[in-house]
């Protein structure tokens, strides 16, 4: 699925579409890849931070806008890594904004553990099995970086 929309970067306004691993801006394709806090464009890795309104780019701030959604911009967002013992991980750098559940509760698979906000949308973090909670290692409010231990169910 190919989601096309405006963006302006300071003054600039470009056309962007979207299509699994490759943006193109303006027509130029560009490959990119995200792997934790850093986005390989093309093969040359950036160091990138996203705030609302503001990127950070190897330390240097642009301020964005997205205008004009044909359909708002999504990046394929994989599963919450999960090693033995249900040990339940940051699939991203960002911020904890809400913990649904708590030592003790009893979830199945699929119940959301928490929701985590990176790169201005929501990324609800699911039970990838059912079991009990043990530990829940985060709270409201807290940052995350990317395999970051969020999580324990046994």
């Amino acid at each position: 699925m190919v989601e096309k929309f405006r963006l302006r970067i300071e003054d600039t306004v470009y056309e962007v579409e979207v299509e699994e691993g490759i943006v193109r801006i303006d027509g130029r394709p560009l490959s990119v890849k995200v792997n934790g806090g850093k986005v390989i464009v093309d093969g040359a890795s950036h160091e990138v931070e996203v705030k609302p309104d503001v990127a950070l780019v190897d330390g240097i701030a642009y301020k964005y806008e997205v205008l004009e959604e044909e359909k708002a911009p999504t990046i394929p967002i994989p599963e919450a890594p999960v090693e033995e013992g249900g040990v339940v991980k940051a699939i991203m750098p960002g911020k904890i904004i809400a913990v649904k559940v708590r030592e003790g509760d009893r979830v199945k698979k699929g119940d959301v553990l928490c929701i985590l906000e990176a790169m201005k949308m929501e990324n609800e973090i699911h039970a990838p099995r059912d079991g009990i909670v043990r530990e829940v290692k985060v709270s409201e409010g807290s940052d995350v970086e990317m395999n970051q231990v969020l999580v324990v169910i046994e």
